[in-house]
């Protein structure tokens, strides 16, 4: 099965060369007295907000107009890809798209990247499986023994079963014979406040999500190919040196920024090369290597072939979970 870690060298290389190109610019944009929605499908405070909502405030200095944060939360993400699916196709409305999206699709909750063009890839927030740490599990093997000794008794939340965090929990659930409670959360916050407050044992983050509660998680293992870049995060052991490196599951929330196929071309180039900018800002790269979110920038065709290239990854997960169920 495909592995979700992340690009190839070469590919990120490939892409990133071909990063930003001249062309309409922000100066051209129809109206400027219309707020840009960027629809983000969590809610606010989780790693997907976080980095569209950095990005929206470098995006503000170089678009004349009004951009806003929306949060619409619900179904892993499908509600809020709903509702920026039937804004009118201006360019007024676009979507902090990724990986979830996908698993969204796939499951039938949305027509989602059908109808979708991915006009910017951005980057990947590594996921980490964590404990409270008053919790008896020191290490990922301690967690999935307790698992197998009371089966569907140990909780591994997730964000929403439509997201990249919920079909991780799936792919973990099947490689151990299904022995957590696998329980879907409506976004981060709440997987987080169940985790915090004990009533869920073990959760998929971000490492931002991660960091945020350091004094009370135990990080156990990476879902990443790689270990984290950030100092803190550097001690944890990614799957293979666990001993699971044949568990194929989404490493981490891919994001990338998405609008309905039918904006048309000259408002797509003005929205990409805006936002590319704005992901190009010293303060963005800043905020991605503070958070250890990992830089994997396309544009164009370029960033809908990758897309497609995960939604192929993807496919086999999500059918051999018993989720596909798209239309």
């Amino acid at each position: 099965m495909k592995k979700f870690a992340g690009l190839l060298a070469a590919t990120s290389l490939l892409l990133t060369s071909a990063a930003f190109s001249s062309g309409a610019m922000a100066q051209d944009w129809p109206d400027e007295e219309k707020v840009v929605s960027v629809v983000v499908p969590f809610a606010a405070g989780g790693g997907t907000d976080t980095a569209f909502r950095q990005l929206t405030e470098e995006v503000k200095k170089y678009l004349p107009a009004r951009v806003q944060i929306v949060n619409i939360s619900g179904a892993g993400s499908a509600k809020g890809t709903n509702e920026m699916l039937q804004m009118p196709a201006d360019g007024y409305a676009v979507l902090a798209s990724g990986t979830h999206t996908i698993g969204a699709t796939m499951q039938g909750l949305t027509p989602g990247y059908d109808q979708l063009d991915q006009i910017l890839g951005l980057n990947w927030d590594p996921f980490i499986v964590a404990v409270l740490k008053s919790r008896p599990y020191k290490d990922f093997d301690g967690l999935v023994a307790a698992a197998k000794e009371k089966p569907g008794s140990i909780c591994l939340g997730n964000a929403g079963m439509g997201g990249a965090t919920g079909l991780a929990s799936v792919g973990i659930n099947l490689k151990f014979d299904r022995a957590f409670n696998v329980t879907p959360f409506n976004g981060g916050q709440n997987l987080r406040a169940d985790v915090l407050g004990g009533r869920c044992e073990a959760g998929i983050f971000s490492q931002s999500e991660i960091l945020a509660n350091a004094e009370e998680l135990q990080p156990l293992v990476v879902l990443y190919e790689n270990r984290s870049t950030l100092d803190a995060l550097s001690h944890v052991p990614t799957l293979a040196e666990t001993g699971h490196g044949d568990l194929a599951v989404p490493g981490g929330s891919y994001k990338s920024l998405a609008v309905h196929k039918d904006v048309p071309a000259d408002v797509k180039k003005i929205l990409a090369d805006t936002f590319a900018q704005a992901f190009k800002s010293e303060a963005y790269a800043e905020f991605m290597a503070n958070n250890g979110v990992i830089a994997d920038f396309s544009e164009g065709d370029a960033a809908e072939a990758y897309f497609q290239s995960l939604v192929e990854g993807f496919e086999p997960l999500v059918r051999e979970a018993g989720l596909y169920n798209k239309k």
